[in-house]
């Protein structure tokens, strides 16, 4: 019986999924006149982007670039804080840390002698239909690694707030959308910060923890290489998108949006960062060998069972489940050092109304084992991309929004370096990331592992969530407490 339900429920699944691609064609037919707009759209942009090319050298941003260009308060930059062992003067440790940047990231170059990341000389301008990179000829490094001015912080805390300040400031305009911040310490060993800040315009996290791990350091150390959605049966879920792609689509669209404490109020503009501190990874891989799951199951379980609590915690007693924005990787496979933005998101229900900390690590397991045989994030990909490259911003924006609007957060997880790095002889201790969250979205969570570590970050917006500190506590209790469950029960 359960093998004939499950046969007549694909069956009925791909019986809906060839009506909406007959529905698909019947539309194309009757809006043929509209959609020529839309080609002569891209004929224009097409235009532009070879006479540009040819006149100027300029580069025209990807679709998925321009994605991310600064939407008036909401900057979408990508901030990550690394921390450094701190030897010699302050001064010193600028003064070489200014030059590594300058010799390892803006003018690293190939073997075939080109630079290895363009992008970090140029800043973004406005063409006709479309933006534009263009080389800044007055290029100057001191203008991209600063020192921090102000009261030396006395306390991570204090760290904390000079980070949530700084990155509510936008970058100046006519230079390349990037910049290092150097900030000495008084507090703990008096630790080198950097706080890094770029557009997400330019790169993506993946992009940045390839330079981090491979171009950066003083020696790179060879890694074994993550699996990914992109990495991992990519065949069958290509075709499953193909398949599934405008059904998918279509049920995306007329989803209905969140309802929760940190969904739906207009966003202030102003963030709040922060972190933890380190946890153990052996202990997040522990617990997946004793509940047949994945690290990255573990973690999002963690992450769901903390927004849980914060919900409880301001008065939601039996809080439903949340939609998560999760970008995901979509590159193949390579060696490469990319500095571009390839990746894009999936939609998931966090288990966030499920009680029980073992109940809610099982259901976060089904739920994105689902979501990994769907497809999703190939049909995401191409849906926004096609949208970027074929409809004026004006139109794209709107979409855009729509599409984040179903969502209340962004979560991402990245696995970082898996042994210890050091940069002129100063050894990283560790470093948090924070991904910029698009449209109306006022939560960003991030966990990040590095070097048998692992740490999760929240940055909240204040009109969304002011007391970003609940979730970053409850995120470690949740750990403890599933390690203390799961291990303890299986001794």
């Amino acid at each position: 019986m359960s093998s004939l339900s499950v046969a007549l429920s694909s069956a009925w699944l791909i019986a809906q999924c060839l009506l909406t691609y007959e529905a698909l064609i019947v539309s194309l037919v009757l809006l043929a006149p509209l959609l020529q707009v839309f080609v002569w759209f891209y004929v224009f942009k097409i235009l532009e982007r070879v006479i540009i090319k040819k006149l100027l050298g300029d580069q025209h941003l990807s679709p998925l670039d321009s994605l991310w260009l600064p939407q008036g308060n909401n900057l979408l930059y990508i901030t990550s804080v690394l921390s450094f062992e701190s030897e010699g003067t302050f001064d010193e440790l600028v003064n070489q840390f200014r030059q590594a940047i300058l010799e390892r990231m803006v003018e690293a170059r190939k073997a075939n002698g080109k630079l290895l990341y363009p992008r970090f000389r140029c800043y973004i301008r406005p063409g006709l239909f479309q933006y534009f990179f263009r080389e800044d000829r007055s290029f100057d490094i001191e203008n991209h690694v600063l020192k921090w001015e102000g009261e030396v912080p006395q306390s991570k805390d204090e760290l904390a707030g000079i980070v949530s300040k700084l990155s509510n400031e936008p970058l100046p305009d006519g230079r390349s959308l990037w910049r290092f911040v150097c900030i000495p310490t008084n507090f703990g060993n008096n630790d080198f910060i950097l706080l890094f800040r770029i557009s997400h315009a330019l790169a993506d996290g993946i992009s940045f923890m390839k330079f981090l791990t491979y171009q950066f350091p003083d020696k790179v150390v060879p890694q074994k290489e993550t699996r990914t959605f992109s990495s991992t049966r990519k065949a069958l879920p290509v075709a499953k998108a193909v398949l599934m792609g405008p059904f998918s689509v279509i049920k995306k669209c007329l989803a209905t949006a969140d309802q929760s404490l940190l969904h739906g109020p207009d966003l202030s503009g102003v963030k709040k960062f922060i972190w933890t501190e380190a946890f153990d990874l052996q202990l997040v891989k522990d617990i997946k060998s004793a509940t047949f799951t994945t690290v990255n199951d573990v973690l999002m379980s963690c992450v769901t069972m903390a927004l849980r609590r914060y919900f409880q915690r301001k008065g939601v007693k039996n809080p439903a489940d949340l939609t998560a924005s999760i970008p995901v990787d979509v590159r193949a496979p390579s060696k490469d050092l990319p500095c571009d933005n390839q990746f894009t998101f999936i939609f998931p229900k966090m288990a966030t109304a499920t009680e029980g900390l073992v109940e809610q690590l099982n259901e976060t397991q089904a739920r994105m084992n689902e979501m990994k045989a769907t497809g999703e994030s190939f049909v995401t990909a191409s849906l926004l991309s096609s949208t970027q490259e074929l409809c004026p911003q004006f139109l794209s924006s709107k979409f855009n929004v729509f599409l984040a609007d179903k969502a209340s957060c962004v979560f991402s997880n990245v696995p970082g370096p898996q042994h210890i790095l050091s940069v002129r002889g100063r050894r990283m201790k560790y470093l948090v990331f924070f991904p910029p969250h698009k449209d109306h979205l006022g939560v960003g969570l991030s966990v990040f592992s590095y070097a048998g570590q692992v740490f999760f970050g929240v940055q909240g917006d204040d009109s969304v969530l002011p007391d970003p500190e609940i979730i970053a506590e409850e995120f470690g209790n949740a750990l403890n407490e599933m390690a203390q469950c799961v291990l303890h029960s299986n001794e």
